[in-house]
């Protein structure tokens, strides 16, 4: 997944599709447990999806994943978006 997203950012030449993952995809394929971890994961796998919605919506693959956020609950979302926000605050300069 990581190189996937690498490929990707050169803005979708070589990669057609980001690689990109929320928490249950972790806890399926891994030996992860739900926990406190899956709103931030989650949280920053919507809020990829939501500030690059302009590209997820030119593709009818992807742009199920657009429609999916705008329809998710407001407090869902304010919650798992808080979380991502201060995780990024917390890891980045």
């Amino acid at each position: 997944n990581v190189y996937g997203m690498g490929l990707f950012s050169d803005g979708g030449i070589f990669a057609t599709k980001p690689y990109i993952c929320g928490s249950a995809y972790f806890m399926k394929m891994m030996d992860f447990k739900k926990g406190e971890w899956c709103n931030t994961m989650d949280g920053l796998y919507w809020r990829f999806i939501d500030r690059n919605r302009k590209f997820f919506l030119t593709n009818p693959r992807l742009s199920m994943m657009v429609r999916i956020f705008d329809k998710m609950k407001t407090d869902r979302k304010k919650l798992i978006l808080s979380e991502a926000d201060k995780f990024i605050k917390q890891n980045t300069t």
